[in-house]
């Protein structure tokens, strides 16, 4: 599975137990609908924002125009390219097979809601949903071949992400509620803009107990 998204999409734990199939509450006062299942989000069409939500989802602020090469905005802080392409504009995800790496590339389409925050990524094999409240995430969803995880996120008194917490809620029809892992934020450096350049994550596994730590860099580009 490809994820490019830290620290929303990439930071949650719940991914590796998706891409290994692990076996292994949440924010209330939501100003955003919570999506039980990824119709609402599939069928959302796509609005102008009035709030640098994208920035945000990024954990980004200021005027940038772009983050590891990979991540453009336009001036008003709206993503414009991801990897390459819009995800807004997909009809459908799609999918595609190098033969000579036999590597498998996932274009993902992603919706916002009426507010023009991200709501939804939606892949060939998953989906993640996400709920605001304001301008932060609070939790998200994610659909990976009959097994679901929920997301709790954390903040600190600057608004940056320190925590995520992940459970396994449900695996093919069978209802878990277990403990899946969590990944905390430790931030190192920061440019001129105050946005963070170098983290440390520190994954705990909850099924297999074991912790590790990760340092995650990443270059923002701004507009004149």
């Amino acid at each position: 599975m490809k994820k490019h998204v830290f620290l929303i999409a990439a930071a949650a734990v719940m991914l590796m137990a998706c891409g290994a199939k692990q076996n292994q509450n949440s924010g209330n006062n939501a100003d955003s609908t919570t999506v039980s299942n990824g119709t609402d989000a599939m069928n959302s069409v796509s609005t102008p924002q009035t709030e640098p939500y994208d920035l945000a989802f990024y954990g980004l602020k200021g005027n940038v125009k772009k983050m590891n090469n990979n991540v453009e905005f336009d001036k008003s802080g709206i993503i414009v390219k991801v990897d390459g392409y819009n995800p807004f504009e997909l009809e459908e995800p799609q999918r595609s097979f190098n033969e000579e790496t036999n590597e498998v590339s996932d274009l993902e389409k992603w919706t916002r809601d009426g507010k023009g925050r991200i709501i939804s990524q939606r892949a060939w094999e998953y989906e993640q949903i996400y709920v605001w409240e304001g301008s932060q995430i609070i939790r998200d969803t994610t659909y990976c071949e009959g097994q679901i995880w929920l997301t709790t996120y954390e903040y600190d008194k600057d608004s940056r992400l320190v925590k995520n917490t992940t459970v396994m809620c449900e695996d093919n029809g069978e209802f878990k509620f277990e403990p899946c892992g969590t990944l905390e934020f430790t931030y190192k450096d920061f440019d001129s803009h105050n946005n963070w350049t170098k983290c440390i994550t520190k994954k705990s596994d909850a099924v297999s107990n074991a912790v590790s730590e990760d340092e995650v860099t990443r270059t923002i580009e701004y507009w004149e």
